[in-house]
Order: structure tokens, then sequence, then C-alpha cells
């Protein structure tokens, strides 16, 4: 019993071991760029060994940001109980995603990446996975939770009743999916004006919320 134990971490530990180097590999890197060869040397593997693990890159991927967002709900969960009100809720739900983005940068960029590297998914298969059906619910989840104190704002009077909860928490969602695929010259304007990403992350909670915000006037 204490020999399949140790095996058994032994294999969890060489799994997280793999997901940490694709991880950085893929984060840095356009995902055709990266070879499962690659990945297999960054931890003295050989190739077969790896397969042993994940049956392809595109299983490892999903693996990747199964992790990743694992970690970012529960930062918002847990985030999210400091406020009582829906509006406290919400900025702290805004906190959680900047924190999130910031704490754990590779992640953040995995679960918003391009189109154009899903698109050389096999999604038919990918869409039968658990990893990647589990990304979906919890993504949702994510999005369900600000949807949820958006409207209980809205309920309670701080946030502007022509507000639609689900287009806004959405619009949010987009708007750092922007963030992390905005061009250099994007980056190169705001050092210019000493904005650095986590200025830049908050400036954008701040002007969201200041949108939304019923006027008390």
């Amino acid at each position: 019993m204490a020999l399949t134990k140790w095996k058994e971490r032994e294999r969890q530990q060489r799994q997280n071991d793999i997901i940490d180097a694709a991880r950085k590999l893929l984060a840095d890197r356009d995902f055709d760029q990266v070879s499962m060869d690659e990945i297999a040397g960054q931890i003295g593997l050989g190739k077969s060994t790896l397969y042993l693990y994940f049956k392809n890159k595109e299983s490892l991927y999903f693996a990747i940001v199964l992790r990743g967002i694992r970690i970012w709900a529960e930062m918002v969960k847990k985030e999210v109980k400091k406020g009582n009100t829906g509006l406290e809720k919400f900025k702290l739900y805004g906190k959680a995603n900047r924190d999130f983005s910031n704490k754990y940068p590779d992640y953040f960029r995995l679960l918003y990446s391009p189109t154009a590297i899903r698109k050389q998914f096999d999604m038919d298969k990918m869409s039968s996975s658990e990893e990647f059906q589990e990304v979906r619910e919890l993504f949702k989840e994510i999005m369900s939770i600000g949807i949820d104190f958006i409207q209980k704002g809205i309920e309670e009077g701080e946030i502007r009743p022509d507000v639609d909860p689900t287009e806004a928490t959405i619009l949010l969602s987009v708007i750092y999916n922007g963030k992390v695929n905005m061009g250099d010259w994007a980056k190169e304007l705001l050092e210019n004006r000493g904005i650095d990403d986590e200025k830049f992350s908050k400036d954008i909670g701040d002007l969201f919320i200041h949108m939304i915000v019923k006027d008390t006037d």
C-alpha cells in the first residue's frame, strides 16, 4: 500500500513538472512553435514518456488552463466573501481578477490566448474531454459570479438599472482579453506615460466601475 501511494505521488509530481514546463513555454510562444520534444527535454524526459501522461499537446494545453482556472475561481470566491453589498462584491470580483492576472500572468495569457491558437486544435475531440468541459464550466461560473453581483447591485440601487448584468460582465472579460493580446505599440504608448501593467489593470477596473455605478446627484 505504501509503495502504491509513493508511486502515485511520484506520478503526480512528474505530471506537475510537465505542466509547469509546458506552461512557461506556451505562455511566451505560439502554440505551434512548441513541440512535445521540447517540453520533454525541459524536464529530462523522453517524448514517449511524456505521452504516458498526456496523449497530445492539446490535452496538455487544457490540463494547464484547467489548473489555472481552478486557481482563478478559488481566488474570486475567497475575495468576494469580504464584501457585503452587490457593488462591494463586484469591486472585489474585479480585484480578484486583477490579482490573478498579476500573480499568475502565464495562466492568464493562456486562458485568454488568441483564437488563432485554438483553431489549431481538433475541437470536436477536445470538446468531449473532461478537462475541456471543466474549463468551460468554471469559466461560466466565474462569469456568473460577476453577473449575480451586478444584479444585486442594481436591486440595491447602487448600480444603474439600465446596465445589463450579463452584457457588462462579458464586456469586462472582453476588455481583459484585449489587454492580454494588445500589440507592442499599445504597450509602448502606456510605458511612455509611465503606466505599468498593474496600474493599467487597476485603471480598467476603476473606469468600468465608474461606468456602471448609479449617479447619486
